[in-house]
Order: C-alpha cells, then structure tokens, then sequence
C-alpha cells in the first residue's frame, strides 16, 4: 500500500543502520527521499548512525538501492550539526522534488563515558550531532513549511532514546541530547500544528554500530537463531505510520523493540503541597518528610517493560553506604 504516495520526505544519518532502513521503507511506501549521510569521517572518530559511516557513499549506496527497486531519492552529504548544512537538506528536498513533508531526524553519534571521564570533545560532538542537529533540521523545515503556509499531512519523526527518558550512568551528554531531543519534540508539535505538522518521537531499542560503542549494549541485545526482535528493521515500521496519514497522534514519545511497541506518558506532577505565603525551610522539610524517596515507573529498555524506581536501588543505597 503506498501510503506515501507523493510525499517528498528526508531521512538523517540515512546511509547505515535506522536510517538506512527507514530510507528503504519510506521509499517502499511511495515517498521521494533525501538520504543524508556525511559519510567519511568526524574529529574524534568513533562509532555513530551517519557521522563517520564505514562507506563514504553510504548515502549513495541507499540512493542506488532505492532507485533499483523503482523509487526516487537523492544523496545529501552534509553534516547536521552545521547550520547551513542542515539547510542544504531542506533544499536539496525542494531543488529534486519540489517540497518537503516528512522530515526524520536520525543522524546521531555515541560517546559513552561517565561524568568523571567525560571529555569536553566528547560533550561537544554528542550535543552538536544529536541535539543542534535536530534543532537545526526541525528550524530550517518549519521555516520552509511557514513561507509555504498550512499544508495538511506534514510530519517530524525525531529520535530520542530509551536512556532519554529513562537515563543510565555512563550515558551522561548521550542521555541528556536525547531527553533534549524529546523536550524539542513536545515543543515542535504546539508550535507547528497550525501549519499542518504532526511531531512525534521514536526511542528505538535496536542494534546499530552506534549503540554497540556502549559495552553493556550487548548483553541487552542478545543475538538468536530465531526472530531477532533488536534488528533495526524492526523499527522502520513505526516511522512509516508516523509519516502517514493513518497517523493520529502529535507531541508524543513511542518506545518500539521489535514487535514490542510502547507509548510513553509525559512527566506529570504528582505531589502537591501549599503553604502559607514563603515556604520556611524547616516546614519544608516537614512537609516533604512523608514522601518517598522513589518514584515507581515502567521503564521501556531493551527486553521489554519493566517495573523499576527511579532513583533506582543502588542509588540510595550507594548513598548510604
């Protein structure tokens, strides 16, 4: 079914992994794509979605595969995290087929490290790539979309990140674009609803290069003889009903792992208290005494929903200790 039929849509970070699978499936579904991909390699090096990809044509190399089965795509090799690069993707959308209406952000890159090792490179490259990158590609589409005015069947599909809502240790400028990322989402969807925009967010559990920089990725993310439910193929599924029109839903965060698919509630402020005129410390604390330290939650990781705290266990307990 081509539910895409007609839509001009860009794909970030498209030469590998996500992105080359989303490419391949908006494609298949009837849309034009731009697959950007920088392709080459980034100061630092390392494992990423598109920044440093093993093929420099990796963009190309979609582009080729796409067109073989009958589609239409072009290459983009700029990086997200320029400014005027982010543009020259808009615009290169425009320039081959005369629009733009699906933009999927999924250029990322990954530096594991915990707060204490942390380098200032390490923090620069992670938010340059995964939240200015985003940033940058969602401004510079709603500001072709406002010269353009309202059309209707408009979509963002950004990538966040189960660490981005549910942040881990060692994660710490990873864990912090990607809860950006979601932050950016909720924003995109009130600011960009009069134009015709849905703007929703993935947080995909799947086994990429990127993820695998992580060392206890692995473990998380088993390899089976039978259905491998962490293929990032898995995912590209959930992109295409958020691109389309059987779509319903704006502002909102989806978790998917397989065949596993979860809708994530916003944070919400469960606890109330009042007092009279300018809080006194010590009422305060009074006032806080009788509530838990932890929060119960249902976190959505790699092996499905599960029941935990946050802060979790350890935490305290490594407090205490």
């Amino acid at each position: 079914m081509a539910l895409l039929s007609g839509k001009v849509a860009i794909v970030t970070g498209g030469g590998r992994g996500l992105g080359r699978c989303h490419a391949l499936a908006l494609a298949a579904h009837g849309a034009a794509v731009v697959v950007n991909d920088l392709g080459g390699s980034v100061t630092g090096g390392g494992p990423d979605e598109s920044q440093g990809s093993i093929s420099a044509n990796a963009a190309a190399d979609v582009v080729a595969e796409i067109t073989a089965a009958g589609g239409r795509a072009v290459a983009n090799h700029a990086s997200v995290a320029d400014w005027a690069g982010a543009k020259s993707i808009i615009d290169d959308a425009v320039s081959a087929f005369g629009g733009l209406d699906i933009v999927v952000n999924n250029a990322g890159i990954n530096r594991p490290a915990s707060l204490i090792a942390l380098t200032e490179a390490d923090y620069d490259l992670e938010t340059a790539v995964h939240l200015k990158g985003t940033t940058a590609v969602c401004h510079h589409a709603a500001a072709l979309w406002a010269r353009e005015g309202r059309k209707d069947g408009r979509a963002i599909i950004n990538t966040t990140s189960p660490v981005g809502v549910h942040p881990m240790p060692d994660g710490g400028p990873y864990c912090a674009a990607k809860a950006g990322i979601a932050a950016l989402t909720v924003v995109a969807a009130q600011e960009l609803a009069h134009l015709g925009v849905r703007a929703n967010a993935i947080a995909p559990a799947a086994r990429t290069r990127m993820v695998m920089a992580s060392p206890s990725v692995d473990q998380l993310m088993p390899r089976t003889d039978g259905f491998d439910r962490h293929l990032p193929d898995h995912v590209s599924p959930l992109v295409v009903y958020l691109a389309s029109s059987l779509n319903r839903f704006t502002g909102r965060i989806f978790g998917v792992e397989g065949p596993d698919v979860a809708l994530y509630q916003p944070w919400s402020a469960d606890w109330l208290a009042s007092g009279e005129g300018h809080w006194d410390v010590t009422a305060l604390a009074e006032a806080l005494a009788a509530l838990p330290e932890q929060a119960p939650i249902r976190a959505f990781y790699p092996g499905g929903r599960i029941d935990t705290l946050i802060p979790p266990n350890r935490t305290l307990k490594a407090l205490k200790a």
